[in-house]
């Protein structure tokens, strides 16, 4: 296994994982990092949800497309609302004055996370609210335009799925990748949790990818993000009917 030491990087205030991240943080700056991480920013469910199979006053995890730049702004005026954000972080080693060094950048540049329902969702994206100039549903060009709206539906991703997909990014490992479908070789339909290791709790598929045995955690209609490698006896099989698909 590769044993790349944890890098921890600034919480930003848009950023709350106590769902499941391995550094849980409130919703105000907080800051564990390390002095070489530096930023240029200075239930078992297993599948997405479509908006028309979540039910009135359920939380789910929306996903939300904030124009550039303004992710920050964004999650702050969410979280005035008292309703959790995300918005996944990762390190890179890129050369800054002649040095290498790792730097904090968006995993998935633009996209903010939300726990909240369906109702709290349209407070923050129809007219005349504060936010509805800085964020868009994110939607899922997989699935049918739905005829109310003309569009194709929201992404929501469920709370356990969301876990896993935090628990992945807060390792600041810095060969954890985001990646599509077509990247990655799955050598089963099966899921699989980590029991040991930088990734324990992570649910997800056995995937090789970029040379390496990963877990891979899909983003319903974004894609997956992987862990670093994975021994097989960091694994063990979830049987089917401890899995809740929906």
């Amino acid at each position: 296994m590769n044993n790349e030491s944890k890098k921890h990087t600034p919480a930003l205030p848009n950023a709350d994982t106590r769902r499941g991240g391995k550094n849980p943080s409130s919703a105000g700056l907080t800051s564990c990092t390390s002095p070489e991480v530096q930023s240029h920013q200075t239930e078992n469910s297993h599948t997405g949800v479509s908006l028309d199979c979540v039910p009135s006053g359920k939380k789910v995890w929306y996903v939300f497309r904030a124009t550039y730049g303004r992710t920050a702004l964004a999650c702050v005026e969410i979280q005035k609302k008292g309703i959790e954000t995300y918005i996944p972080m990762t390190v890179v080693k890129k050369e800054i004055n002649g040095k290498k060094k790792l730097v904090q950048q968006p995993l998935l540049p633009n996209l903010v996370f939300a726990y909240m329902t369906y109702e709290q969702s349209l407070e923050f994206v129809k007219e005349p609210a504060k936010t509805a100039g800085l964020l868009k549903y994110y939607t899922d060009k997989t699935k049918p335009i739905e005829p109310d709206t003309q569009l194709n539906p929201p992404i929501t991703i469920p709370d356990d799925r969301m876990k896993s997909f935090i628990n992945v990014v807060e390792t600041k490992n810095e060969h954890i990748l985001a990646t599509s479908k077509d990247r990655c070789h799955f050598k089963s339909g099966d899921y699989f949790k980590v029991v040991c290791g930088d990734f324990k709790g992570v649910v997800g598929q056995v995937v090789r990818a970029a040379g390496q045995q990963r877990i891979a955690v899909e983003l319903n209609g974004i894609g997956y993000v992987l862990t670093a490698y994975i021994p097989s006896d960091f694994m063990e099989k979830i049987e089917d009917d401890l899995i809740e698909l929906g």
